[in-house]
């Protein structure tokens, strides 16, 4: 078996190099503050980013007035898109920060509503689909899951540099988390097999990162949202379930509900899109619940772009 190959350092540009030592930086501050001082000093970071960051804070503005029903700049679309910011600051410093914590704190940490229905496949041995918007924090949940010795896979977004992604995978990996790089050759084979040994597989689905996504309807606008999870909650007997999570000043809350499935068909193409506008319906009282707490800060609909 031959070593990994090391990332080569002089092929990264200024701009990926510059990356890679920030969110390193990150990585040693989330390891190093204790919970109190570091989700301050990074809720600080996220209020200076709100009033510096025009460029992202428009693009926030747009995505919180299409969930709140509100133009970009009413009262309180500005004072969630601020919240976002500060929430989204919490969660790089918790992301980073979540093997400092003792198994018993982790255990604690998490307020489940409906856990049973990701914890009762598997004791039996099914595997289980859990889908997610980026909403709250799903590595906090899956640590809490690794804690309570659940397997697990996840699909990662393959960034640049090369040694960023991997600062990512070893986070992940630190909770035995199986990391299944996006585009890799054979993804969908590996996905279903994750699925057939039991694990637990986790997929954000609210951002379509390959534009080959199915549109839907969310918030009454059309966005792109993966095929992925349509495709194996109709070719594994994967348990699919749909999870929301939230901050608390000391940990997270987190709902888990099974997906409704729509009547099938048999026309798999047909199938897809209705299980994605079901994913689609099941995400929307769970962003709505707390729109400051949905960390996606690229333009989330087209025609809403700034």
């Amino acid at each position: 078996m031959s070593a990994p190959e090391v990332p080569r350092i002089d092929d990264e540009t200024l701009r990926e190099r510059l990356a890679y030592h920030a969110y390193a930086t990150v990585a040693w501050l989330g390891r190093t503050l204790p919970p109190h001082t570091g989700r301050a000093l990074f809720r600080l970071f996220g209020t200076l980013a709100f009033y510096l960051a025009s460029r992202q804070r428009a693009v926030v503005a747009a995505n919180q007035a299409r969930v709140l029903g509100r133009p970009s700049d009413d009262p309180l679309v500005v004072a969630n898109t601020r919240a976002a910011f500060r929430s989204y600051g919490r969660y790089w410093y918790d992301t980073f920060s979540l093997t400092s914590m003792s198994h018993d704190a982790m255990l604690a940490a998490i307020d489940w509503d409906g856990v049973e229905h990701i914890l009762e496949p598997i004791s039996r041995g099914q595997g289980v689909l859990l889908v997610m918007p980026h909403l709250g924090n799903w590595d906090a949940c899956s640590r809490n899951m690794y804690v309570r010795g659940v397997p697990m896979a996840t699909v990662a977004e393959r960034l640049r540099p090369e040694r960023l992604y991997q600062l990512f995978v070893r986070e992940r990996e630190a909770s035995e988390v199986q990391v299944i790089a996006l585009g890799a050759a054979g993804i969908g084979k590996a996905l279903a097999a994750a699925i057939a040994d039991g694990k637990l597989l986790g997929l954000l689905a609210d951002r379509d990162l390959t534009g080959g996504g199915i549109p839907v309807q969310l918030f009454g606008a059309t966005l792109r949202m993966p095929a992925g999870p349509a495709m194996l909650a109709l070719s594994t007997d994967a348990a699919t379930v749909i999870m929301g999570s939230y901050e608390t000043p000391t940990g997270w809350r987190a709902i888990v509900r099974p997906l409704a499935m729509p009547e099938l068909t048999g026309d798999r193409r047909a199938d897809a899109r209705a299980i994605t506008q079901n994913i689609a319906d099941a995400f929307e009282p769970l962003i709505a619940a707390s729109p400051a707490d949905w960390h996606v800060f690229q333009p989330a609909w087209p025609t809403d772009e700034a």
